[in-house]
C-alpha cells in the first residue's frame, strides 16, 4: 500500500476533531441566522412562562419542608422544555440534509461516519444550549428567580449541565432522524414520545404532590433528573440528590448518543 493510501486509511478511521468543529459551527450558524426558528422558540417559552406561571401561581409548592415561588418552580421547568424540544427537533437537521442532498456529500467525505454524528451532535446540542441559556436569562431578567448577585453565578453554573443534559436529547432526535426519511414522520414523534416525557418530567408540578403510580413514570423518565437539577442549582432545592441527577444525566447521555451512533452506521440515503 503507498503511504498516500495508508494516510487515506488513517484519516478513515480516526477522529478529526476539525471536521467536527466545522460541523458543530455550521449547524450552530443555521440556528442563528434562523430568526424565525428563535422568535418562535422564545415565543412559545415565554407563552408557557406566563400562562402556567399564572395558572400556578397561588398553589403553595413545598420541596424539602421548604416553601419556594411557584413562578420560579414553573420558570426552572420551562427552562428544561427548552431543551427537550430544541434537542430532539435539532434532528430535523439531519432530515434537510438526506432531502436535499447535502448528507450525500458529506457521506463520501473521507472522515468517517463517527466524525459526521459527533459534529452533527454537537452543533445541535450548542444550539439547545444558546436556547436554554436565552430563556434563563429572560426568566430572571422578569424576576422569576429574585434578584440576587448569587443569582447570575447560578446562571453560569447551570451552563455545563444544560450540556450535558442536551447531549442526551440530541441523541433522541438523531436517532429518530435517521430512521425517518421525511419531516410529517418526525411530527408525530411529538406527540407519541416528547410530550410525554415532558408533562411527566415534573417540570410544571411538584413530584410529591402526584399520585405513586405517576411517581414511579417520573422516576424512570430520565427527563425528570434534567428538571430537577436546573432546580437545585438555581433554586438551591431538589426532589432527587444531586449526584443521582448527575449520574442520570450521564448515563443517559452516554446510551443516547451511543444509539445515536449505530442508528448514524447504519442509515441508507436512497
Amino acid at each position: 500500500m503507498s503511504r498516500k493510501n495508508s494516510d487515506y486509511v488513517k484519516i478513515e478511521g480516526s477522529l478529526r476533531w476539525e471536521s467536527i468543529w466545522y460541523l458543530a459551527k455550521r449547524e450552530l450558524l443555521a440556528y442563528v441566522r434562523n430568526k424565525s426558528r428563535i422568535i418562535t422558540s422564545i415565543a412559545q417559552s415565554l407563552l408557557f412562562l406566563f400562562v402556567f406561571g399564572a395558572g400556578f401561581s397561588q398553589i403553595p409548592i413545598s420541596i424539602e419542608g421548604k416553601l419556594i415561588s411557584s413562578t420560579a418552580f414553573v420558570a426552572s421547568g420551562i427552562a428544561a422544555m427548552a431543551v427537550l424540544f430544541s434537542g430532539v427537533f435539532g434532528g430535523l437537521g439531519i432530515i434537510r440534509d438526506k432531502l436535499f442532498g447535502f448528507m450525500n456529500e458529506l457521506l463520501v467525505a473521507p472522515v468517517t461516519r463517527r466524525t459526521l454524528m459527533l459534529g452533527k451532535t454537537l452543533g445541535v446540542a450548542l444550539q439547545t444550549l444558546v436556547q436554554f441559556m436565552i430563556i434563563t436569562v429572560l426568566s430572571a431578567a422578569l424576576g422569576y428567580y429574585g434578584y440576587d448577585l448569587l443569582l447570575i453565578v447560578r446562571i453560569i453554573a447551570t451552563i455545563p449541565v444544560g450540556l450535558l443534559f442536551s447531549l442526551g436529547v440530541v441523541g433522541i432526535g438523531m436517532t429518530v432522524s435517521t430512521q425517518i426519511s421525511d419531516f410529517q414522520g418526525f411530527g408525530l414523534i411529538q406527540t407519541f414520545l416528547i410530550m410525554p416525557m415532558f408533562w411527566l418530567s415534573g417540570a410544571l408540578f411538584a413530584f410529591n404532590t402526584v399520585p405513586l403510580p405517576m411517581q414511579v413514570i417520573m422516576m424512570i423518565n430520565p427527563i425528570s433528573y434534567g428538571v430537577d437539577i436546573f432546580r437545585f442549582i438555581l433554586l438551591g432545592v431538589s426532589f432527587f440528590p444531586f449526584w443521582l441527577d448527575l449520574l442520570v444525566l450521564a448515563v443517559f447521555g452516554a446510551v443516547l448518543i451511543s444509539i445515536g451512533a449505530y442508528s448514524f452506521n447504519r442509515m441508507e440515503i436512497s
